[in-house]
């Protein structure tokens, strides 16, 4: 009886070792996620204000069309 509860005990501290490990590891690779969406947001922020500039250039353009 005492080996099955010695067993039990024992597995059951394996148990929480591994799950504890493999928690720290995918913390690990949620940051190198977390780095590529932050990468791709400044990318659409970047080309979002190159759009902007784009857009008051042609309203210049049309503006300049309007006095002729």
């Amino acid at each position: 009886m005492t080996k099955l509860l010695s067993m039990i005990v024992a597995a059951m501290f394996a148990a929480a070792s591994v799950s504890a490990i493999a928690a720290s590891h995918m913390g690990a690779a949620g940051d190198k996620k977390g780095d590529k969406m932050e990468k791709k947001a400044d990318k659409m922020e970047k080309k979002g204000d190159k759009m902007e500039k784009k857009g008051d250039k042609m309203e210049k353009k049309a503006d300049k069309m309007d006095k002729k």
